[in-house]
């Protein structure tokens, strides 16, 4: 190497030492009169799920961009609350941020509803579309307006697609789940979607769901594929398809008194914070399902892709769904169409 080059790169790494002091100077100077803030967040969520990785990245980040003066401080597997009981910790303010499915948010606001409606989503990430959109635009003034919490993360849970898991034979179209006990949430729309099928809809605490697959009180479940291996259900299901019904999206929430305390240069490294949160759960979600499909495979659980043909039968199930009494009663027509719109 010449003299002339080894200079010139000793300059420019010179170069680059002092722009990055100087970037991490302006940085202690721009929080230098910041007061520390810590930000308690609740989780039902264990620490390998996706969304628990993604705060752990995150609260990591967002204590080096301020300066140490926001900490984010989550707690994972229901340490503190569960989900429901977690949002009405962070509404009364014993607790400063929640996460939740928007499935158990039927007590704060209907709005969400429309994400349980089977066959809704075209694909995980048009989620974001949807969240982003007019939609999620309503639900964010619902509920900061009504209930002081403020919106701030919608990200994808367990890793894509629900799975319809069973113990007892392969599944391959609607007319395949008559007469399975299938273990469902307290929704109705999952429970008469199952229903209509012939299936016998039978609902269990997921804390329970273990048991009752492996002494056959119930003989399937509908599951994302990093919930099954986290839960250990791989221990005790045969059978898998992939039917693509459901997504399952999670909502993240400060209280609108606890993001007041940050002074305007901690919201804005908050505020970017919560994007990068949502980047980092949706590129967990792809590679957690990855993890945990090859998990399943090594089990020797056979994962069956309906065909073509096959499908159209399980969206015909879904559309007809759609058209029930039950959708009619809870979630708006409207509401579905836009939300169809809206992912292009």
């Amino acid at each position: 190497m010449s003299k002339v080059l080894s200079k010139w790169i000793a300059t420019v790494g010179a170069a680059a030492l002092l722009a990055s002091s100087a970037l991490t100077a302006q940085a202690q100077n721009a929080f230098a009169n910041s007061k520390k803030v810590t930000l308690r967040l609740t989780s039902a969520s264990p620490a390998g799920m996706e969304d628990s990785k993604a705060f752990t990245d995150t609260a990591a980040w967002l204590s080096k961009e301020t300066n140490g003066t926001v900490v984010l401080q989550p707690f994972f597997s229901s340490s503190l609350f569960d989900e429901i009981a977690g949002m009405d910790a962070a509404q009364s303010g014993l607790i400063d941020m929640a996460v939740a499915c928007t499935c158990n948010m039927t007590k704060q606001t209907k709005a969400m509803l429309f994400s349980d409606v089977p066959y809704l989503w075209k694909s995980m990430d048009n989620g974001r579309s949807v969240w982003n959109g007019e939609i999620g635009n309503e639900v964010r003034k619902e509920l900061t307006q009504k209930l002081g919490l403020k919106p701030v993360a919608f990200t994808p849970s367990g890793g894509g697609y629900r799975i319809l898991w069973n113990t007892q034979h392969p599944i391959k179209v609607p007319a395949d789940v008559k007469g399975i006990k299938i273990r469902t949430t307290a929704t109705p729309l999952e429970q008469n979607f199952w229903k209509g099928l012939g299936a016998i809809p039978t609902p269990v605490d997921v804390k329970e769901i273990y048991s009752s697959l492996q002494h056959g009180l119930v003989d399937a479940e509908h599951l994302q594929p990093v919930w099954l291996t986290l839960l250990k259900h791989d221990e005790v299901v045969k059978y898998g398809t992939e039917i693509q019904a459901l997504a399952v999206y999670r909502i993240t929430v400060i209280r609108q008194a606890s993001y007041d305390k940050l002074d305007a240069a901690q919201k804005a490294a908050f505020d970017k914070a919560m994007k990068m949160f949502e980047d980092k759960a949706y590129d967990y979600n792809r590679s957690l399902r990855a993890e945990s499909l090859k998990q399943v495979k090594a089990r020797g659980i056979p994962l069956y892709e309906p065909n073509a043909q096959e499908m159209a039968l399980w969206r015909k199930a879904g559309a007809e769904f759609q058209q029930s009494d039950t959708v009619k009663s809870l979630v708006p027509r409207a509401t579905i169409d836009k939300a169809m719109k809206e992912q292009g």
